[in-house]
C-alpha cells in the first residue's frame, strides 16, 4: 500500500453529531482535522430528508435542552429555530385527556380522582431534591413501584417512562436516566428543530469545515491500523492507508468492532458485546393538512406509543401542510413483528387523526430503527457503567456517540464529542510543555 503524503492530527470516522461535534471543537483549536463518512450525506441518524417540502427526519426527533447538547451547540456557536410542544395529551381507553403540564392542569384533569393527583403532585415536588446517581442500580420499574401506590398514577408514570427512555424494558434501565431526564424537563423544554435535524448537522458541518476540518463523504474507513499498542491511522476501502496521531470512531458499537482489526480486538468486543440498544418501530406520515389540530401530541397510556405533530410548532413542511412522527417504544429482548407494529401506529393516527388517510401524501416506517447505542442498564451501573472514551490498550483511539459516557441520546453523542476533543487536546499540550521542558 502507498501511505498518503498528508498526515492529519486526527481522523475521525462518522459524520453525525459525535463525529461533526469532535471535528468542530478540534479545528477550531488548530488541530488537522479529517473526518470520513461512508454514505453520501452527513447525519447518521440525525440526517433529514426532503420530500416535497416535507422535512422528515429519520423517525421521531426531539431535543432534550438543558444538557449537554444545549452546552455543546452554544459553545460551538451552532443556532436553530424552533418550537415547543404545549398542546398535548393522553389517550387512554379509546378517550383524549390534556396531559398534565402543571398545578392548574393537574387540579382540573379529569382522568385522576382526588387521590391520584395528591400522590402525582407529592412525586413531582419531590422529584427535584434526589440525587439520581443514588439510583444508579435501581431499575425505573423497582423505582416507580416502590414510590407509586395508586394504579392510575402508575400507569401514567410508566407510560412517561417508557416515552422518554425510548423502552418498555423499564425492568433493565436504570432509574438515573428517568430521574435525570424528568429533572431537567421540569426546567428546560423540548425543542422541536425548524427544518429537521439536517439542520443542527448543517451547523456543526459548517463550523468544522470554518475552521479548517477537513469532509469527506461517500469513502469507507474498512480498519484502524495500530502497532504495539499505539494507533497508526485508518485504511480506506480504495486500498490506501492515512496516518494519524489519533483516530476518532464516532460509529455505532457494532461498527468500532469491525474497524478495530475486523473485531479480532477482544477488549473492544468484550466492552461491545453485553451492550442492550433502545429500539424503536417509527411510522411518519407527510399530510395535506392535520385532520383534527387540537390534538398535535397524544402519549398512549395503555400501550407503548406516542404521537407528534411537530409541524403545528415549527416549520417542516410546506405552508398548510402537516408532518405527524409515532413512534412505539420496544424491548430489546423481544424482536416483534413489524407488520403488527406498523397497523399499531395506525391505529394511534385512527384514535387521534382520524382521516390522516384522506390527506396522506408520503409515510415513512422504519420498523426497528436504533434510537440509542446502549441503554444504561440498573446491572450495569447505570451512566457508570457505560463505555468510557477510551479504547483498553490501544493509545490515542478514542470513542465517542450515544452510547459513550453519561446523557441520553443527543446529551451523550455530543458530550462525548467534547470529552473526547479535550482529551486529545490536553494531551498533545502536555506532549508540548514536556518537550519544552527538555529543549531547557
Amino acid at each position: 500500500m502507498e501511505k498518503q503524503s498528508i498526515s492529519p492530527d486526527v481522523i475521525i470516522v462518522g459524520g453525525g453529531l459525535a463525529g461533526l461535534g469532535a471535528a468542530s471543537y478540534l479545528a477550531r483549536a488548530g488541530r488537522r482535522v479529517i473526518l470520513f463518512e461512508k454514505s453520501t450525506r452527513l447525519g447518521g441518524r440525525a440526517a433529514s430528508q426532503n420530500y416535497d417540502g416535507y422535512d422528515f427526519n429519520r423517525g421521531i426527533h426531539a431535543l432534550y435542552t438543558g444538557g449537554a447538547a444545549s452546552e455543546v451547540l452554544q459553545e460551538l456557536g451552532v443556532t436553530y429555530h424552533y418550537g415547543i410542544p404545549k398542546d398535548t395529551f393522553f389517550l387512554h381507553r379509546g378517550q383524549l385527556y390534556p396531559n398534565i403540564t402543571g398545578l392548574s392542569s393537574l387540579l382540573t384533569n379529569r382522568l385522576l380522582t382526588v387521590g391520584d393527583k395528591i400522590e402525582l403532585a407529592r412525586f413531582f415536588s419531590a422529584l427535584p431534591r434526589l440525587n439520581a446517581r443514588n439510583l444508579a442500580h435501581v431499575s425505573v420499574q423497582e423505582w416507580l413501584d416502590g414510590r407509586i401506590k395508586r394504579p392510575r398514577v402508575r400507569q401514567i408514570l410508566n407510560s412517561t417512562a417508557c416515552v422518554l427512555v425510548y423502552s418498555t424494558a423499564l425492568d433493565l434501565v436504570s432509574a438515573e436516566v428517568l430521574v435525570t431526564k424528568l429533572q431537567l424537563a421540569l426546567k428546560h423544554p423540548v425543542h422541536y428543530v425548524a427544518g429537521g435535524w439536517q439542520t443542527l448537522i448543517e451547523g456543526l458541518r459548517s463550523v468544522a469545515q470554518q475552521a479548517g476540518a477537513r469532509i469527506v463523504t461517500g469513502s469507507r474507513v474498512d480498519s484502524v491500523a495500530y502497532q504495539e499498542g499505539r494507533v497508526q491511522g485508518v485504511r480506506l476501502s480504495d486500498g490506501s492507508w492515512l496516518s494519524a496521531a489519533n483516530v476518532i470512531l464516532a460509529i455505532t458499537p457494532q461498527e468500532a468492532v469491525k474497524l478495530v482489526d475486523e473485531g479480532a480486538y477482544e477488549p473492544l468486543r468484550k466492552i461491545v458485546e453485553p451492550l442492550v440498544p433502545a429500539r424503536v418501530a417509527c411510522l411518519d406520515v407527510a399530510l395535506r393538512r392535520l385532520p383534527d389540530p387540537r390534538y398535535p401530541v397524544v402519549q398512549d397510556l395503555d400501550r407503548p406509543r406516542f404521537m407528534s405533530a411537530q409541524s403545528v410548532y415549527t416549520r417542516v413542511t410546506p405552508e398548510g401542510g402537516a408532518l405527524i412522527s409515532t413512534f412505539k417504544q420496544l424491548d430489546p429482548r423481544h424482536s416483534g413483528d413489524p407488520r403488527l407494529d406498523e397497523r399499531d401506529l395506525e391505529d394511534l393516527l385512527d384514535a387521534a387523526q382520524p382521516g390522516w388517510r384522506d390527506v396522506l401524501v408520503k409515510r415513512v416506517f422504519l420498523p426497528h430503527i436504533e434510537a440509542i447505542g446502549m441503554l444504561p442498564t440498573a446491572s450495569g451501573g447505570g451512566y457508570a457503567g457505560r463505555p468510557g472514551p477510551l479504547v483498553p490498550g490501544i493509545a490515542n483511539l478514542y470513542l465517542a456517540g450515544d452510547w459513550i459516557g453519561a446523557g441520553f441520546l443527543s446529551d451523550a453523542s455530543l458530550g462525548s464529542a467534547r470529552q473526547v476533543a479535550h482529551l486529545i487536546l490536553q494531551k498533545s499540550e502536555a506532549a508540548r510543555s514536556s518537550e519544552v521542558a527538555v529543549s531547557l
